[in-house]
């Protein structure tokens, strides 16, 4: 009962529903992940992601992988607006919901999660052309997006990790009594481990007032990066709406042009 309870709170999925197909430009990708279907929506690239001065940067828009938070799903992130910032970057984005959200099949977890989003790079490497491949996470997604980066170190040209924490358990310590984060909590996400074995760039963002995720966890995973790194402080933005900050979407838009300029 009491592990069923944790759960919901780490894995609380929306009861927003997830429309099929989803409105243009987004087009509907079907995905599995063992056995379980996939539910994803790829936002096509521009040919060229537009550089800070406007012009077109020399290399092809990149390809992202973005994975959203523990209370997100595929439409609420289109309602959030965050598709259309991404288009004005450039970028492809494919977008996955975790097991147990919107259409997706099964339940959510570490495991299940992170083989969701693995379905996901290997769909956007089998379609890259050449492209450039970054792997973008908030929040929740932050944790899986470095497993997936880990995994895939010799084909990711780029890593945007933002609101991260080190280790989940650090997180749920700062909320929870620490015998029932020891008793109960099995998943790890050990986002500081995982980048420990990252050499691509890399950008993390977070906002100086996160009051879930504080800002000196995502202190600790720019330390760990094995990589470059860049490290951008958000003053002013808490958890929720570091999406919102045009500081954020500045950073994000800088990273995916030199990402870009600097493919073959």
């Amino acid at each position: 009962m009491m592990e069923s309870v944790v759960r919901q709170m780490i894995y609380p999925a929306p009861p927003v529903r997830v429309p099929s197909p989803p409105p243009p430009p987004l087009v509907e990708v079907g995905l599995a992940a063992s056995g379980a279907a996939v539910s994803a929506w790829f936002l096509p690239p521009s040919p060229q992601v537009p550089d800070a001065a406007g012009a077109g940067s020399n290399g092809p828009a990149p390809l992202v992988l973005m994975l959203h938070g523990n209370g997100e799903n595929l439409e609420t992130m289109r309602l959030a607006g965050l598709f259309e910032e991404f288009r004005r970057t450039g970028a492809g984005v494919l977008a996955i919901d975790y097991p147990g959200y919107g259409r997706s099949a099964g339940t959510p977890g570490e495991a299940a999660n992170v083989a969701a989003a693995e379905a996901g790079w290997t769909w956007l490497r089998d379609h890259a052309e050449g492209r450039p491949l970054v792997a973008v996470g908030w929040s929740l997604g932050a944790a899986v997006a470095a497993q997936v980066a880990a995994r895939h170190a010799d084909g990711v040209d780029g890593v945007i990790l933002l609101s991260a924490w080190d280790r989940l358990d650090e997180v749920a310590r700062l909320h929870f009594p620490s015998w029932m984060v020891s008793a109960l909590l099995s998943d790890r996400y050990d986002t500081a481990a995982a980048v420990r074995t990252v050499v691509a760039p890399a950008l993390v963002v977070h906002g100086d007032r996160d009051d879930l995720i504080p800002i000196g966890l995502g202190r600790k995973v720019h330390a760990a990066l094995a990589g470059p790194g860049e490290w951008v402080e958000v003053r002013g933005a808490g958890h929720n709406d570091l999406l919102g900050r045009p500081e954020t979407w500045q950073a994000i838009d800088a990273f995916l042009a030199t990402r870009a300029a600097r493919s073959p």
